[in-house]
């Protein structure tokens, strides 16, 4: 048998010597050497993979970390840095400077629960009435076919209704208590639908939105944010527009979203 060497050259710069029993053609070869490349070029392009799910991962890992020191930052208290700063003067009495000391060391001892008097101290964030809160979240839970003009949509299906202002059989929030509102509401066009709505407060108008996909076969959703100062006894609804009449359907689904209404006092 015919003996041969083939010398094939390879990535890593290092020449292979192949001992083969047959002649091997040219067109061989250059086969041989595609295929080489091809493998080390898919092992480069998975650890190249793996790489960047590395650099992701600490980027992660970096933005949680800022993020944490933004938080530890925020909660320092205006008061705390004061005193702080008074202590640093230059002017300040020895009986001052053998206090913070003394607090110091006696932090230290607590398996340093904190540095000094400035670390100790907490934000206190006052407790609000329960009285005074006040929201609410509903949704329709069926759709509302064609409606017409100056028609009060009703949101039945009450998931938070706290200080019991919103009435589901009517659809109409009345405010409990003088104060600022934000009031939400969404609407969903079915297919080949729009629907003009309006909110509404003491049949007065306060925001327009129109939910359009009359031109396409498709489904199309708005939502609308207001803030209002209201008074005790004031009614806020949700309505279609007194005067340009909506076509099609409201759509209310599982999957596709349901229409809503929903506010809360600030």
């Amino acid at each position: 048998m015919q003996k041969c060497f083939l010398i094939s050259l390879v990535f890593s710069g290092i020449l292979e010597f192949v001992k083969c029993d047959t002649p091997i053609s040219t067109d061989q070869i250059e086969k041989l050497i595609v295929k080489r490349f091809e493998e080390m070029i898919k092992n480069y392009d998975n650890k190249i993979v793996l790489l960047e799910e590395k650099v992701h991962s600490q980027q992660e890992k970096i933005k949680n970390l800022e993020l944490n020191c933004i938080d530890k930052m925020s909660n320092n208290d205006e008061e705390g840095r004061k005193d702080f700063r008074k202590y640093r003067e230059p002017n300040h009495s020895r009986d001052d400077h053998n206090e913070v000391m003394s607090n110091t060391r006696s932090h230290g001892k607590s398996e340093q629960k904190s540095v000094n008097n400035f670390e100790a101290r907490k934000r206190i964030v006052p407790v609000p009435d329960s009285s005074s809160i006040v929201a609410f979240c509903a949704y329709m839970s069926s759709k509302e076919i064609s409606p017409s003009l100056h028609h009060v949509f009703v949101f039945d299906v009450v998931k938070t209704n706290i200080g019991s202002a919103y009435n589901r059989n009517s659809g109409i929030f009345t405010v409990p208590m003088d104060g600022t509102y934000v009031f939400t509401w969404s609407v969903f066009s079915d297919f080949n639908s729009y629907i003009t709505s309006q909110i509404v407060i003491n049949s007065q108008a306060f925001a327009n939105m129109i939910t359009d996909s009359e031109e396409i076969r498709d489904i199309h959703s708005t939502t609308g944010v207001i803030v209002a100062a209201l008074n005790h006894g004031d009614l806020v609804y949700v309505r279609t527009h007194p005067t340009d009449l909506s076509h099609g359907n409201v759509l209310s689904h599982s999957v596709y979203g349901r229409p809503s209404f929903s506010g809360w006092k600030l």
